[in-house]
């Protein structure tokens, strides 16, 4: 999971200028990427539909918000530039991008190793590992 927090660090600087968020989709319980990039001054919100998740990241320091990704509240998504997910099913990944073309913002998915990702994203081989992007034009 370095992978795309090193990506994102790498590649993303020119969001914590701009006053745009970063928003990790389908959190669960592991935190640390999301820790580590608000860690490095990014603004960072996370969203799950598991309510214990939400209140877990809560706990742990995180802006941490409930959404259905298949009927997005887009008034938690203000000010986003960035989106990623970790391991989210291939037939939740159309609806992640849907909100990331309403938004307007890159998009990085980190797939089950294994998973084809959806058509629209691109294959990134970073540091000789695979992740997947789509670019807003």
């Amino acid at each position: 999971m370095d992978t795309v927090f090193k990506y994102i660090d790498e590649n993303y600087q020119n969001l914590k200028n701009n006053g745009l968020k970063i928003a990790e989709l389908g959190i669960g319980f592991y935190f640390n990427n999301a820790k580590k990039l608000k860690d490095s001054g990014f603004d960072v919100i996370v969203i799950d539909i598991n309510k214990n998740a939400v209140l877990d990241a809560k706990d742990n320091g995180l802006n941490a918000f409930y959404d259905d990704l298949f009927e997005p509240n887009f008034e938690i998504y203000k000010n986003v530039g960035l989106i990623y997910s970790f391991r989210p099913p291939r037939d939740l990944q159309p609806f992640i991008l849907k909100i990331a073309k309403k938004l307007n913002c890159d998009l990085i998915i980190k797939a089950l190793s294994g998973e084809e990702p959806i058509e629209e994203l691109k294959l990134v081989n970073y540091q000789g590992k695979p992740i997947y992007v789509w670019k807003r034009d």
